[in-house]
């Protein structure tokens, strides 16, 4: 719950900047449009008493004039303060630095084209992992298992954090599947990977899926819903087992 609390704030960064900026070009306009009323001059020249009313250079001597630069310093100095102080607590708690690896580990993901899906982090999708990365291919894990994301990071992949299922949370676009050109489903649980085949192939329905099936009544099933492939880990065990007997 904290977590999703701190991961809110960080993304709401772009909005309190935008305010920010806001409020400060609020009180530029302000300023500069008083001082050409209240003065009559140009609006170069309205800028220019508006900054120094900012910066405590105060020149009025009518009384409207004299009360525009005070409302300009008291409100500026608070504003700039107040932008200040908010930036100098996002910087301490590392929140700015973690929104720009947000920023950039989006892009990455934003960018990629022809990669490869793997749908569960465990040890069948780490060994996936690990081939594809020997191939040179880009490729992007999804899993939801915090403690198998950690040690994932730790070797630095790129992977998305959630249920690969998980419709609301729209995980399979996060992935940018729609560039896709693989989906390796690798979870241990067969009916869920049933499922993710057939939502897989309802936003792409050229997508070559991949899936590790652990109940061998389900291949057929599988393949309907779409998959190109469907490995059952007991026969490639038994298969390597006869290999390595026999020939």
């Amino acid at each position: 719950m904290e977590d999703e609390k701190e991961l809110k704030e960080i993304q709401g960064l772009p909005r309190k900047i935008i305010i920010f900026f806001t409020l400060f070009f609020g009180v530029f306009l302000i300023g500069t449009f008083g001082f050409m009323i209240i003065k009559g001059v140009s609006f170069s020249a309205g800028v220019v008493r508006t900054i120094e009313s900012l910066a405590f250079i105060f020149s009025e001597t009518s009384n409207m004039g004299r009360s525009l630069e005070i409302f300009l310093a008291i409100i500026g100095v608070f504003i700039l303060w107040w932008v200040f102080w908010t930036l100098a607590d996002m910087f301490s708690d590392g929140k700015i630095t973690e929104y720009l690896k947000i920023s950039k580990y989006n892009s990455i993901l934003g960018n990629m084209k022809n990669h490869y899906i793997i749908a569960g982090g465990g040890r069948v999708g780490e060994e996936i992992a690990v081939e594809l990365k020997k191939l040179k291919k880009n490729f992007i894990i999804i899993e939801k298992d915090p403690v198998k994301v950690l040690k994932l990071k730790k070797k630095g992949y790129t992977l998305i954090e959630g249920d690969a299922n998980d419709v609301e949370s729209r995980i399979l676009d996060k992935a940018n599947i729609k560039e896709a050109a693989f989906l390796i489903i690798a979870m241990p649980e067969t009916e869920k990977n049933l499922l993710l085949t057939l939502m897989a192939k309802e936003i792409k329905p050229e997508l070559d899926i991949y899936v590790r099936c652990d109940h061998p009544e389900f291949v057929s099933r599988l393949k309907k819903a779409g998959a190109k492939a469907v490995i059952v880990p007991e026969l490639v065990a038994a298969e390597r087992f006869m290999k390595e007997i026999f020939y």
